[in-house]
């Protein structure tokens, strides 16, 4: 039977590894359909954005990775448990997009000086800041009990670590740059238990970016 759930992108991680992490962690079929550049040039014109990823199911199309994200995790039940605390897992979510946009434009940049600096600036001053608001937040959302928001995992946690982990596999920092971060290496070391999460992180496919 095939899945309800088709999940449209490059063969990287990029902007669809949240998406990902989220079907693997909630345990629900999706199709991986991982495309060249040649098969997205002719299925461009027919995306609502002229972009990927897109999320098809049940003969509907859905587009925007943080669209999509957030749809998800609110099916899944990964989103937060009322308004207001959604709001926040939304903030977090957003805040590591950011970092994750940071990452990609330094991946993608074929200025080796610029790729240099931006990945200077980057480790000296974006990822500190984020990372020590990150851990306030912990302090006051999480309460204490390993995730960021509350007492359950959220897509909020996949998200920060999807940013970092991206972060690491492009050679911009070790895991061990964490290591100060008492919450966030907590999370990090956490989700890498979780059984779902833990068996799609050692077979998933090794990709440039």
């Amino acid at each position: 039977m095939p899945a309800r759930y088709r999940l449209t992108y490059f063969n990287g991680r990029a902007r669809a590894e949240l998406i990902r992490l989220i079907f693997h962690t909630a345990g629900e079929d999706f199709e991986d359909n991982r495309i060249d550049t040649a098969s997205w040039a002719q299925l461009k014109q027919s995306t609502p954005f002229g972009a990927l990823p897109i999320l098809e199911f049940d003969g509907l199309v859905l587009a925007q990775s943080l669209a999509i994200a957030r749809f998800l995790a609110r099916e899944f039940g990964l989103a937060g448990k009322g308004r207001y605390e959604e709001a926040v897992v939304d903030s977090i979510v957003d805040t590591a997009n950011d970092v994750l946009g940071d990452i990609i434009k330094i991946i993608f940049n074929e200025d080796d000086k610029l790729k240099r600096d931006n990945s200077k600036k980057f480790v000296e001053n974006i990822l500190p800041f984020t990372l020590n608001s990150l851990e306030n937040v912990f302090q006051k959302q999480g309460k204490g009990q390993g995730y960021a928001v509350g007492p359950d995992l959220t897509y909020a946690d996949l998200a920060i670590f999807n940013a970092l982990d991206q972060a690491v596999q492009a050679g911009i920092v070790n895991w061990q740059y964490f290591d100060r971060y008492r919450n966030i290496s907590g999370l990090l070391r956490r989700l890498e238990e979780t059984p779902r999460l833990a068996g799609y992180l050692k077979t998933r496919p090794h990709t440039p970016y």
